[in-house]
């Protein structure tokens, strides 16, 4: 199926879908679990971002030594000469 006849029979998700969304994932999961749902979720997306950039590092060498990631934060330091990371000032 193409996207234009996918986006011509399902249309857009506009507002109203997404509160209905966003209800239907607070009856399903709970108020009380929400909070915890977001942080793993983006603890997930921290660590695939992380893990990706790991790869990348070993798929190109010579690369990898001029690229610091700050391990707090997750940061990119562009400076091979910097000893902390100028977004949470954590020691590289």
């Amino acid at each position: 199926m193409s996207p234009l006849i996918a986006l011509a029979l399902f249309g857009t998700i506009g507002t109203p879908e997404l509160i209905i969304i966003l209800i239907l994932i607070v009856l399903i999961f709970g108020a009380s679990k929400l909070p915890q749902l977001g942080g793993a979720m983006g603890k997930t997306i921290k660590n695939f971002k992380s893990e990706m950039r790991d790869g990348m590092a070993e798929s190109t060498p010579g690369t990898a030594t001029a690229i610091k990631f700050c391990a707090k934060c997750g940061n990119e330091v562009k400076d091979p000469e910097a000893a902390f990371c100028h977004k949470c000032g954590k020691a590289l």
